[in-house]
């Protein structure tokens, strides 16, 4: 399949992302995930989706705990896999953003965060990902966030697989809105975001609680290994947070705890991805663990 080119400003409900569950599609050029939903590309192989190039997003995520997510999923929808999260919240309550790089670790699974420092939800942002042999660069607002440099995927095109584009929430207490989705090849040109009109148009910045200072002395890592140990005896796995950000900029990979038991996305197929039954999964770990993570 094609390395396409893809723009879609959901003027006619989901577009190009066909593959829905509990979407609200009542404002025309956006839609809106709240509770437990999904919204991407139909993941039906691994030439399914897209593969290098660039990614952007607009989009504003609501809430101060992890739930809505940017996702690129893996072509082949095996999980865990080549899965690359444009966008997340960290689960300590600041807010803060994130994006992440997963790979398949001997079926565990393994994943990279680079944080956005300064970058939090409520208004409407450019999340932008470049993805290159080798190479990851995230960036928000045009400003470069973060570059992953080790287990980079390889696209199809390339003897690898490619990544569907795709919108999550799995929190009561969350939602993610999208108002435009675009994605060129690499060497397909830059991109230049919409004007905001009518439902899209992004609200005032409201105040957003104070990014956290640079740390000048140790994170106190033995609290977090004692939190993940409670979550580790009230569910036998390891709940998968990303580590605060580290003094010295947010492409520093941030020490991490062991990934967790994650829930494995169903086998290829032909209909519809069955968002209940991950949906279902992700209420299990928060009644389990107090927090939700996908």
């Amino acid at each position: 399949m094609p390395n396409n080119a893809l723009s879609e400003s959901f003027d006619n409900g989901t577009g190009a992302l066909g593959n829905a569950w509990n979407v609200n599609t009542s404002v025309s050029g956006q839609v809106t995930l709240s509770g437990n939903s999904g919204l991407m590309e139909w993941a039906s192989g691994r030439d399914a989706g897209h593969g290098y190039g660039t990614y952007t997003v607009t989009a504003k995520l609501d809430g101060n705990q992890p739930g809505p997510a940017i996702v690129l999923w893996p072509g082949d929808n095996q999980w865990p896999g080549q899965e690359i999260d444009m966008a997340e919240i960290t689960p300590d309550g600041s807010g803060r953003q994130y994006g992440n790089v997963h790979w398949n670790n001997n079926g565990s699974d393994a994943y990279t965060p680079r944080i956005y420092d300064g970058v939090y939800g409520g208004t409407f942002h450019d999340y932008q990902m470049t993805w290159e042999a080798g190479r990851i660069t995230f960036r928000v607002d045009g400003v470069e966030k973060g570059v992953v440099t080790d287990h980079v995927p390889t696209d199809y095109d390339h003897g690898g697989m490619n990544n569907t584009i795709g919108f999550l929430n799995n929190n009561p207490n969350t939602s993610i809105t999208v108002s435009h989705v675009d994605f060129r090849p690499s060497g397909g040109g830059s991109w230049t975001p919409p004007p905001q009109t009518g439902g899209s148009t992004a609200p005032s910045q409201p105040s957003a609680p104070s990014a956290p200072a640079q740390q000048t002395g140790p994170v106190d890592w033995n609290a977090l290994a004692a939190q993940a140990t409670a979550n580790y005896e009230a569910t036998g796995s390891w709940s998968s947070a990303p580590a605060p950000a580290q003094t010295g900029g947010s492409s520093a990979a941030a020490p991490q705890p062991a990934a967790p038991s994650a829930p494995s996305a169903p086998a290829p197929q032909s209909g519809a991805t069955d968002w209940n039954a991950i949906a279902a999964q992700m209420t299990a770990n928060h009644e389990a663990t107090g927090n939700w993570f996908i």
